[in-house]
C-alpha cells in the first residue's frame, strides 16, 4: 500500500532539501548515492534481498543476540516501549530497511503522529512503501550521516541493526542526537564488542560484509557528547542496546 499524498506532504514539510517522489517514497539523494562497502551493503540494494530481509536477515541478528533473542512481535513492542512513543509523536527510524519497525512506530503514534523511515537503499524503500506505508507512515531516501531534517524535529529516534553499516557511525549518531527534540528519546541497537577483547577474525568478517563492529563505549560516548543522557545500556551476545534522552 502506497503512502497517501497527505502523509508525503507532511514529511516533505520537515525536509530541508527538496525531494521527489519515487516508487512511493520521497527521495532527497537523487544520483548522490552513498558508496557501497562490502557484500553486505551491496546486498541491501538488491530487490530480491529487500523482499526476504525480514524472515532471513533478521534471524542472523537474533542469532547474534544469543539466548536473549526474542520474536518479531516482542522485538517491535520492545522497540516501541524503549522510545516511549505517545499519541501525536514524530518518530524517525534511521536505517529503516523495509520498514517493519517504522510501521509499528506509526501505529503507536496514531493518526495525529508521524513515523518516517529513512534509508539509502532504493530497493529497501520501494519494498517499505509497498508493504508498510500505512496511515501516518512514510519513507525517505537519505543519508544517515547527513539527516535531511532540521534540528530538534523528532520526539523519538531509532536506529536498529543499521549503525554498523554506516560509513561514519559516529557522525550518524551525532546527527541522530541533533534531530531529536529536548526530552526526545533515542534507541540504538548495533553490533559491538568488549574493548578488552580483540576479535580480529570477527572484524575481518564484518569488513568483508561492509559492517563495522563498534566498541561498547562508542554509542554512549558519542550520544553523551552530543547532549544526551544515557538511560540504558545492555548487551546480548554480540549486540548492544543503548537508550538515551536528549537534554
Amino acid at each position: 500500500m502506497i503512502a497517501t499524498e497527505a502523509t508525503r506532504q507532511r514529511i516533505a514539510e520537515l525536509l530541508v532539501p527538496e525531494s521527489t517522489v519515487v516508487d512511493g517514497y520521497l527521495d532527497v539523494l537523487g544520483a548522490d548515492t552513498p558508496p557501497i562497502k562490502g557484500i553486505g551493503q551491496a546486498a541491501m540494494r538488491v530487490p530480491f534481498v529487500s523482499r526476504i530481509y525480514e524472515p532471513i536477515w533478521r534471524n542472523f541478528f537474533r542469532l547474534a543476540m544469543g539466548s536473549n533473542a526474542v520474536g518479531v512481535r516482542r522485538e517491535k513492542q520492545r522497540a516501541v516501549d524503549s522510545l516511549g512513543i505517545a499519541e501525536g509523536a514524530r518518530v524517525l527510524d534511521a536505517g529503516c530497511g523495509p520498514g517493519l519497525f517504522t510501521r509499528a512506530f506509526g501505529r503507536a503514534a496514531g493518526e495525529s503522529g508521524l513515523a518516517i523511515g529513512l534509508d539509502a537503499s532504493p530497493s529497501m524503500l520501494a519494498e517499505a512503501a509497498r508493504t508498510n506505508a500505512v496511515g501516518p507512515v512514510g519513507f525517505v531516501r537519505g543519508d544517515a550521516g547527513r539527516l535531511p531534517f532540521r534540528d530538534k524535529t523528532f520526539d523519538a529516534v531509532a536506529c536498529f541493526f543499521a549503525l554498523h553499516f554506516f560509513p561514519d557511525a559516529e557522525g550518524a549518531l551525532a546527527e541522530i542526537a541533533r534531530v531529536a527534540a529536548p526530552g526526545g528519546r533515542i534507541a540504538v541497537t548495533a553490533l559491538a564488542h568488549p574493548d578488552v577483547v580483540d576479535f580480529p577474525l570477527f572484524r575481518r568478517v564484518y569488513a568483508i560484509g561492509g559492517a563495522r563492529s563498534l566498541g561498547y563505549h562508542v554509542v554512549p560516548d558519542v550520544l553523551t557528547a552530543a547532549g544526551c543522557e544515557i538511560t540504558g545500556r545492555k548487551s546480548s551476545g554480540a549486540v548492544q542496546f543503548v537508550t538515551a534522552v536528549k537534554r
